[in-house]
């Protein structure tokens, strides 16, 4: 009796696994992301997106309706990521004006790293086309910020006014010192981001902000 030859195993189609389909949305990301800092917006094509992915074109489609969707998507991305997510130091045991130093020092040094930098510059290179969608990432993240200076401040309190004075100092102490920083970075200046220009930066907020910060608020 002759034996039929053994058959090949029938390739699946159809749709792919969840989490092929979150590897190659993740490369898109990840190639769109690179190609938009390499080369601005208007000069990256979707096409190179895809080369740069290695995905299809019709994948990349599938997912992402042209370039200003991509763009949108990379922004939400950067948001939900590492690069916008501030983190506070230890400051429990410090005097109030030390606490605010502190959290000012901690938040400037991660912002002013290459990628949270480079995004920012990305972002607001496309400000005018985009207006909602920047104006949205400057509101979370001013937001993020503002939440670890004013835990810095006031780390944990029941009374809503405490926690009120707390972010209206925080947020007076982020004008003073972070968003023009930021601005300074933003325009490549580099003598204005250095760490002695920081804490000058910092010296002078807290002489601005005075008693406000000198002791703790009642209930803190």
């Amino acid at each position: 009796m002759v034996m039929p030859p053994p058959t090949s195993p029938v390739p699946r189609v159809g749709r792919p696994r969840r989490d092929e389909a979150g590897a190659v949305n993740a490369r898109i990301l990840a190639a769109a992301t690179d190609l938009f800092l390499e080369r601005g917006l208007a000069a990256t094509s979707c096409e190179a997106v895809a080369a740069r992915a290695r995905v299809g074109k019709a994948s990349l489609y599938a997912r992402y309706a042209g370039k200003e969707a991509l763009f949108e998507a990379v922004v939400q991305h950067a948001l939900e990521g590492r690069s916008f997510r501030w983190q506070g130091p230890e400051t429990r045991d410090a005097p109030p004006a030390e606490r605010l130093a502190l959290a000012g020092r901690a938040v400037l040094s991660q912002a002013l790293q290459p990628v949270p930098l480079e995004l920012m510059r990305l972002f607001m290179a496309e400000a005018r086309r985009f207006p909602a969608l920047i104006a949205q990432v400057e509101r979370i993240s001013r937001g993020r910020v503002l939440e670890v200076v004013s835990r810095a401040l006031v780390p944990e309190t029941p009374d809503p006014q405490v926690r009120a004075r707390a972010d209206a100092v925080a947020d007076r102490f982020l004008d003073l010192t972070f968003a023009p920083i930021i601005v300074d970075a933003l325009m490549g200046r580099e003598g204005q981001t250095a760490a002695e220009a920081v804490d000058r930066r910092i010296v002078t907020a807290l002489e601005v902000l005075g008693h406000e910060v000198l002791t703790d608020p009642p209930g803190a």
